[in-house]
C-alpha cells in the first residue's frame, strides 16, 4: 500500500513539476494572466499598465489576457498588480478554445 502511495505522490510531483516548466513566462514574450473574477476590463488594463506591461488582447472573460512586458520581473509585477495565475501566452493558447478580440 505504501508503495502505491509514494508511486501516487511521486507522479503527482512529476506532472505538476512539468505544467510549472511548461507554462514558466518567458521574459520579453507574451503572457497570459488570470485576474480575479469580477474585476472590469478597464481595471484589469490598469493592472497591467500598473505592472508596466502593453494590453494585446482580451479573452471573452475580461480577467484572462495576453500581455507583453518589457522586464526581466514583468510576471512578478503581475502579481504584485493582482494577478492570480500568469504562464507564457503560447502554453496558454494550447489550453484555451473560443474566440479572442485585439485591444487597441
Amino acid at each position: 500500500m505504501r508503495e502505491i502511495v509514494f508511486g501516487a505522490s511521486f507522479s503527482l510531483f512529476v506532472a505538476l513539476s512539468a505544467f510549472l516548466i511548461a507554462a514558466w513566462p518567458i521574459p520579453g514574450r507574451p503572457v497570459a494572466s488570470y485576474f480575479p473574477p469580477g474585476l472590469s476590463a478597464s481595471q484589469v488594463a490598469m493592472a497591467v499598465g500598473q505592472a508596466g506591461g502593453r494590453l494585446l488582447e482580451i479573452g471573452g472573460n475580461p480577467s484572462l489576457v495576453i500581455s507583453l512586458g518589457s522586464s526581466a520581473g514583468y510576471a512578478a509585477e503581475l502579481y504584485r498588480s493582482g494577478a492570480w495565475f500568469v504562464v507564457d501566452a503560447s502554453f496558454a493558447r494550447l489550453c484555451i478554445t473560443g474566440s479572442w478580440r485585439a485591444s487597441s
